[in-house]
């Protein structure tokens, strides 16, 4: 059991319900600038989401539904397989980071990376997808930006981090992604979000 949710749901905490119900991927794009999107999309602190993931490593892999909220500084994170079963729960606010698994073990470190790394040995930049779930480089890092014709983030590299952001969907007047595949030399990610909500 723990090795599935080791090579599953400890991977993400990325991301992930009053959720309302995505407009369809070929709504029409907003005509904004990529400075008004990235204000609008700054401005969003406090979110639901309802997705999925996979993840593959070059030793295993595998798949978790996903729901994550975001309030603020603060957050909470369930990944879990069909109807709710072996359900991780992540909470996480400035200082603490508490993991707990579906044996009822808990698990706590000052932040998400490093929770992460003693419990799997890997160095994730958790932190950083708080920024690219909207589709957003995180601002204090050098990064290469690639842009579609409206101005909506394609393609970012950051941190070793290659992510490409291949569908959005309009919420609330902000477009967000609803698709996105991350690489890195030692991990691959796709994740989907159905559902975005507040």
């Amino acid at each position: 059991m723990m090795k599935g949710i080791k090579s599953i749901g400890f991977i993400f905490f990325l991301f992930l319900t009053a959720c309302s119900t995505l407009a369809p991927p070929s709504s029409k794009p907003l005509p904004l600038s990529w400075k008004e999107r990235q204000q609008t999309l700054q401005e969003l602190r406090h979110w639901k989401l309802q997705g999925a993931i996979a993840v593959r490593t070059p030793a295993d892999g595998g798949s978790a539904n996903l729901n994550w909220q975001q309030n603020g500084q603060t957050y909470s994170l369930s990944l879990f397989g069909p109807l709710g079963a072996n359900a991780v729960q992540i909470y996480g606010k400035p200082g603490l980071v508490t993991l707990q698994t579906p044996e009822g073990k808990t698990f706590s470190a000052p932040d998400a990376e490093q929770l992460l790394y003693r419990q799997l040995g890997w160095k994730l930049p958790v932190s950083n997808l708080y920024y690219w779930a909207r589709g957003l480089p995180v601002p204090s890092l050098p990064a290469q930006k690639e842009f579609d014709q409206y101005h909506r983030l394609t393609r970012l590299t950051q941190q070793n981090w290659q992510l490409w952001f291949k569908q959005y969907a309009v919420f609330n007047h902000a477009e967000l992604p609803t698709k996105i595949v991350l690489q890195h030399p030692q991990l691959n990610i796709k994740i989907v979000i159905y559902q975005w909500g507040s």
